[in-house]
């Protein structure tokens, strides 16, 4: 018999993406499963344009909060509805992607065959380029300071990461894991707004004795920050990353590799504003607001230490 999965799906005015994905999930071969919908404050048009376009499935919760809370305060709330269903697994999937039919049934094998014990990813591709790769795990270019690179970023998918692995780091674009994680150590932490707040979670799993899992039977396409304009040199995303590195270094680093860390950072930083300024004189490329982000992002954390606040995703941009 299969064990109940619920997902959990944050929209926050992406109603066509969010109803492209549903209808993909809808398809699944794996039959136990529950939809939870949550709309993370999304405006009044786009809601009511939402519900009326939403398919009519009895698997499918919706749910829907008066004002955006966050990414992981909104899977936070979603996480304790799905409990109210006594699931046996979460998926926590993106909103701007579109899953494979077999995924739900094949993280649920991986999951099964680790004794429930792991957090389990697959195959995520580019929405645009449906064979080419964009993330198939992490793995360290530093372990001491955290440090990771993507696995299979841009590349062919010609079955060279076709075998089942475990990973040092997973990104949470689509992840299955036991409810019983959730009861031993939570959600996510909602010192994060966004970046990092995956990498927080799968290290307290790591503590309890789970493995992070990668399987190639698992397959998804994921278009990728679609709220935010790109990742390129953006204002906002580089604000939150630099608070979010520097708190996810906080918690899990000595101290020694944490102060090590942070002047790195400081260094880093100043090098942002010295090629700011290279490239306004002698480039015409304007960059500043960037190098300016950066700097705002380390203010926050400095804050931070101080009151260690939930974060209200706050931004100057």
């Amino acid at each position: 018999m299969e064990e109940l999965v619920v997902v959990v799906l944050l929209n926050y005015n992406q109603n066509e993406y969010t109803i492209n994905c549903i209808k993909s999930l809808i398809k699944s071969d794996y039959k136990n499963f529950k939809i939870l919908l949550i709309d993370n404050g999304s405006t009044h048009d786009n809601v009511k344009e939402l519900e009326m376009d939403l398919p009519n499935c009895e698997r499918l919760i919706f749910k829907k909060l008066i004002k955006n809370i966050g990414y992981p305060a909104g899977s936070n709330y979603g996480f304790k509805e799905a409990l109210k269903l006594n699931p046996k697994y979460f998926l926590i999937m993106n909103n701007d992607t579109i899953i494979d039919k077999y995924a739900i049934m094949e993280l649920v094998k991986t999951c099964e065959d680790y004794n429930n014990k792991a957090r389990v990813t697959g195959k995520v591709y580019h929405y645009n380029k449906p064979n080419v790769l964009q993330i198939i795990g992490n793995k360290f270019l530093n372990k001491s300071m955290l440090l990771y690179e993507t696995m299979g970023a841009d590349e062919l998918d010609i079955g060279q990461y076709d075998r089942v692995k475990e990973r040092e780091m997973i990104d949470d674009i689509f992840v299955l894991q036991p409810a019983e994680l959730y009861k031993k150590i939570g959600g996510y932490s909602t010192y994060f707004w966004m970046n990092g707040v995956e990498k927080d979670l799968s290290l307290r799993a790591i503590k309890q004795k789970f493995k992070l899992v990668y399987t190639p039977h698992a397959k998804l396409w994921h278009k990728g920050s679609v709220s935010l304009g790109g990742r390129d040199m953006n204002p906002k995303i580089a604000f939150w990353h630099m608070q979010s590195k520097l708190i996810l270094r906080f918690l899990h680093l000595n101290k020694l590799n944490f102060l090590i860390f942070y002047f790195k950072t400081l260094i880093s930083i100043t090098r942002t504003f010295i090629k700011s300024i290279y490239l306004r004189l002698f480039k015409g490329k304007d960059i500043i607001n960037y190098a300016k982000a950066k700097y705002k992002g380390l203010i926050y954390f400095n804050k931070w230490l101080i009151n260690k606040n939930e974060n209200n995703g706050m931004t100057p941009y």
